[in-house]
This record gives structure tokens, sequence and C-alpha cells, in this order.
């Protein structure tokens, strides 16, 4: 009987990587003087402590939160540790730092939602609701592409795609039961199945047909006006279920992404990672296998070096 291997997921940090494996995480980063250092935590997830949590089509929404907070600290942590400073400010510098994001993230969500909407409405597409979502959609797809294409260009983007690839190649080799050695991680392919940036690619594909079904229940046989804000807050409303559903779809994927079919559904999210990944050097894979090595020894309960 072959027994699972646990999962093992990461995110690439400045000049970093984190990996999380039940239990424990660990952040290993290159310091100014080239050494690696390394911070590990014994962790439970939320979906393992409350288990309404876990529930399908639950868990999704809150496995995506906690990986944002938990992603948010490490990029913290990570650029203190890069670049050799501690992060510093008060309860004033904190607010102020959190209403830029607010800002950046409400502006940058108002052009990828209305922006799409508005030229839709000008082109009086509105009335055929299949149509409608499918140049939405296709619009916010292109404008997400064009801006990751555009800041892959930008050297810190790049550095942190090589350590995205570094991130993967490393979870290959653990998957595949090599020893976490650069020279056996070296070899492995750069994208992943269960990679986050697939997962916004099965999103936003999921979202383009169910809003195509639900907008026309919703504005032609329920008599409500479609206007972009009711189309807005009916988007809202479901996202969570497309989100959720979109996480069912990734965790099946990376549980049998081995199936021919599984192969092609995950495709696209594959070719998305041409762009997400890069090849790392071998320096970048160190810092991933420190990582992975030292999450497994935080999910034993050693702690922090």
């Amino acid at each position: 009987m072959t027994i699972e291997k646990p999962k093992a997921g990461g995110q690439a940090v400045i000049e970093g990587v984190m990996m999380l494996v039940p239990g424990g995480y660990a952040l290993s980063v290159r310091q100014p003087d080239k050494t690696i250092k390394t911070e590990k935590r014994p962790f439970k997830k939320i979906t393992e402590r409350n288990k309404f949590l876990h529930l399908p089509f639950i868990r999704g929404v809150a496995s995506f939160i906690e990986s944002m907070v938990l992603g948010y600290e490490s990029i913290n942590k990570s650029a203190a540790i890069a670049y050799g400073e501690t992060l510093k400010g008060g309860a004033k510098e904190t607010l102020l730092n959190a209403l830029t994001i607010i800002l950046s993230l409400a502006i940058g969500f108002g052009i990828f939602f209305f922006g799409p909407v508005y030229v839709g409405t000008i082109l009086k597409l509105q009335g055929n609701q299949l149509l409608f979502n499918l140049f939405a959609g296709g619009f916010r797809f292109l404008l997400f592409i064009i801006y990751i294409v555009a800041i892959s260009y930008v050297k810190d983007i790049k550095r942190l795609f090589m350590y995205h690839g570094a991130e993967h190649k490393t979870i290959y080799a653990y998957e595949s039961g090599d020893e976490l050695t650069v020279e056996n991680i070296r070899k492995y392919s750069t994208k992943h199945p269960r990679c986050g940036t697939s997962f916004i690619f099965i999103t936003l594909l999921t979202a383009i047909l169910f809003y195509a079904v639900i907008d026309y229940f919703v504005f032609m046989t329920l008599n409500i006006p479609n206007n972009p804000f009711n189309r807005f807050l009916n988007h809202m409303i479901f996202l969570p279920l497309i989100a959720s559903v979109s996480y069912e779809l990734l965790m099946l994927a990376g549980k049998f992404y081995r199936n021919p079919l599984v192969k092609f559904m995950v495709w696209p999210g594959i070719l998305f990672q041409y762009i997400t990944t890069k090849e790392p050097t071998d320096d970048m894979i160190e810092v991933a296998a420190e990582s992975l090595k030292s999450s497994f020894e935080a999910s034993s309960g050693v702690q922090e070096k």
C-alpha cells in the first residue's frame, strides 16, 4: 500500500522562499552577507483547527484568507532580512501603509472590474449576457496578462519569479522522493499544477462561465435592472462560491495531475506559469531546499533558530 506524502506548498518572497507543510512552516532568506537565515515555527491551518471551515466549498475561502495573511507577513519579514534592516514604524506608519495598500488595491480593482464593464456597455453588449461576460472576462484576463508580463521585466520581480521557480522545483523533488540536494532539484520543472497562479487562472475562467449563467437568471428572469452597480453587487455576492469551486478544482488537479484529462484541464494554468516562474540559480534552489527541510523540522516541534 502506497502511503501518501504530506502536501507541501510555498511562496516566493524577497530573496527567499516560505514553505508550508502540515504542522509547520519555514521562511528562508538570503542575507546581504550571502548566508541563509531561516525562521521556522509550528503551524496548524485554520481548516485543521475548525472542522466547519474544513468542509468542501468553505475551506477554499478560509484557506485563501489565511494564505494571504501568512504570505503578507512572510514578505515583510523577508524584506527586513534581505535588506539587512529591521522593519520600523509605529501605529501611525502602520496605518499609513495599510491605507496606501487599500487605496492601491481599490484603484486596481476598480480598473480591473469596471473597465471591461464600461467598455462592454459602450459597445451595447449588455443585452446578451453570454457575450457580455465572455467579453468582460476576456478583457479582464488580457489586462491581467499584460500587467504580469509588464512587471516581469522589473529586476526585483524577475528575481521573485526565479525564487518561485526554485520553490516549484523543490516541491517536485520532494514529491518524487528525491533527497533535497541542489543537484537533484535542478532537473525538475518550474511549473506545478497546484500553483497559486493556476488558482487565479482557474478562477478567472470559472467566473466567466458562471457569471454568464447567473447574470442571465438575475437580470433577465428576475427583471432586475442591468447596470454596472447591480452587476458589481451580483458578482461580489457569488465571488466566494466561485473561489471555493476553483480551489476544489485546483486540489483535484494536484491530486490527479498525472491523469491525461487533468493535465489537459490544467494546461492553460501551466502555460501561465511560463510568465510567473523563471529558471532559478543554484543558490536560489539552496534557499528553497533549506526552507522545505526546516518546515518539516518545525512540524516536528523544533523551535525557531
